[in-house]
């Protein structure tokens, strides 16, 4: 049996409009060929969550979609743009596991990815 699991993302309205494309074309492409769900919430606000749910490798494959997206997008700009900042929004009670005991997973973490 698969595990879903649901990852948000608080993103700049800007960067949302780039992951949506024009007429909803990339995030179309993003969930077809990813298989993952994904929802963005709908408003005008500077601010938005992208919600997407589904397996490790669906939810991967989303992911790395988006990123190179954005990275795509840094290409074909001249100008020099600040860096793209995605928050992930964790809720209070899983927060504790990404942490870990004394902060063992956390650091883990930052090892492995820097």
């Amino acid at each position: 049996v698969d595990n879903f699991l649901t990852i948000r993302l608080l993103m700049q309205g800007k960067e949302v409009g780039s992951i949506i494309g024009k007429r909803g074309d990339n995030i179309k492409a993003i969930r077809e060929e990813s298989g993952a769900r994904i929802n963005i919430s709908d408003g005008t606000t500077p601010e938005r969550i992208v919600t997407m749910v589904g397996t490790i490798e669906t939810l991967s494959k989303a992911f790395d979609m988006i990123c190179q997206k954005f990275e795509d997008d840094l290409k074909q700009t001249c100008t020099t743009i600040p860096p793209i900042t995605l928050r992930l929004v964790v809720p209070a009670s899983q927060c504790g596991s990404i942490i870990g005991k004394g902060g063992t997973k956390i650091k883990e973490i930052r090892e492995v990815c820097f």
